[in-house]
């Protein structure tokens, strides 16, 4: 548990499992928008990339809140404290290791349901059908 290259060998490993999807994300994003105009028949483009940008601005803002506020909570010291809390070191490890294995996880699975290029596919059949 106080292995700096262990920790920093799993963060690597934790980067290459993330970085297809933060590649991939702009198209996720593209084929979302030409699902709406599939759908409807109204472009989207601009307001989908707009909200995807707001959301990462408000994820980004609420995530650094929400680390200060469970150090808070978990008794962190404030200033030049030499040595902090056990149950801060605690919440540290917690924070580090098994709060972002719980949000991939929990991501995986919602991304696994996401099959917008295969509904996508299948609009255009019915449309070329018609």
């Amino acid at each position: 548990m106080g292995s700096l290259p262990l920790m920093l060998l799993f963060t690597a490993i934790a980067a290459l499992g993330q970085g297809p999807w933060q590649g991939d994300m702009n198209a996720v994003i593209a084929s979302c928008s030409e699902h709406t105009y599939l759908k409807t028949g109204k472009r989207v483009d601009g307001i989908m990339y707009s909200c995807t940008s707001l959301g990462v601005k408000l994820g980004g803002g609420l995530g650094t809140a929400i680390a200060g506020w469970l150090l808070e909570m978990s008794g962190f010291i404030n200033g030049d404290a030499a040595v902090q809390p056990d149950s801060c070191i605690n919440m540290m490890y917690f924070m580090y290791l098994w709060l972002p294995f719980i949000f991939d996880i929990i991501i995986t699975v919602i991304l696994s349901f996401l099959n917008v290029e295969s509904a996508n596919m299948k609009l255009k059949e019915n449309m070329q059908n018609q």
